[in-house]
């Protein structure tokens, strides 16, 4: 993605699906700003929702969040992570108590975590590549 006047590239991090982000994104480093800050925004919050469905022992209620969580790691182009929260949705449908899948949920607590710190670390680029060069 480049500014067309001066011809300055921007690269998204090699951590994240490049190609899926410059299709989504094309040349539009504004919109792929917003979305990815409103997208890590949005993983805070529920990740706090979902805590508390695990530690109330509610399973489908934190079902329910892992799904609507699942598709922002895809708007930010983190294939990985959405597939371990399709994983763990897939999971916290088969068994039957918090206890069972304690670890896995606490994996996905490490994986929300180390995705949140790339989102910001790419909204920051965007911002300061937008506040620079469009």
């Amino acid at each position: 993605m480049h500014n067309t006047e001066n011809k300055i590239m921007f690269a998204f991090s090699e951590e994240l699906d490049t190609a899926f982000l410059y299709d989504l994104y094309g040349d539009d480093l504004q919109q792929a700003e917003m979305v990815f800050e409103s997208s890590a925004q949005q993983i805070k919050t529920e990740i706090v929702l979902a805590q508390a469905r695990f530690y109330d022992s509610d399973l489908q209620g934190l079902k329910k969040v892992i799904h609507k969580m699942k598709p922002l790691f895809g708007y930010i182009g983190m294939n990985e992570a959405m597939e371990e929260f399709a994983a763990f949705e897939k999971v916290c449908q088969e068994e039957k108590t918090a206890a069972d899948i304690e670890q896995k949920f606490q994996y996905i607590l490490i994986t929300t975590q180390q995705s949140l710190l790339k989102a910001e670390k790419e909204v920051k680029r965007l911002k300061q590549f937008n506040t620079q060069y469009l």
